[in-house]
């Protein structure tokens, strides 16, 4: 009779050691932008943004702080949200690209009009994905 529940016992420790546990980890709880906000001329200053027009240089935020993970962490754009409207947002997240650490890119010469463009940020890495909502914002004057 021990020998029976040892056995089985055995075959209960067995069977469960054998589902898959996610490997990794991501924490984005404290993940965030500083600054959070860039403003965009629409009309750039031939004087003041001449080195900017000289090399067709973007929009560059800096990289995503505070979040941790497994790596390799992708980054990608999530939603846009704009107080011009659904078409403008939609203009807006086309041209936008999101580099690598999350920096986000937006085109000198660019399509969308002027307004307020919130964007949120979506992390993924193996067995995990989450989204940072209204991450950053940019203000296209």
């Amino acid at each position: 009779m021990k020998r029976i529940i040892f056995i089985l016992g055995i075959v209960l420790i067995c069977l469960n050691a054998c589902h898959e546990k996610t490997i990794g980890y991501l924490i984005t709880e404290n993940a965030s932008y500083d600054p959070d906000t860039l403003v965009i001329p629409q009309v750039l200053d031939p004087i003041k943004d001449a080195i900017r027009i000289k090399n067709q240089a973007p929009w560059i935020s800096y990289a995503l702080q505070g979040y941790e993970g497994t790596e390799q962490i992708m980054f990608s754009v999530e939603s846009v949200t704009s107080t011009s409207g659904e078409t403008e947002a939609r203009k807006f997240k086309d041209e936008l690209k999101i580099r690598g650490g999350g920096a986000l890119e937006y085109p000198l010469e660019h399509a969308a009009g002027s307004g307020t463009y919130v964007v949120s940020v979506r992390l993924t890495n193996p067995g995990y994905s989450q989204v940072v909502e209204n991450a950053f914002t940019f203000i296209i004057e």
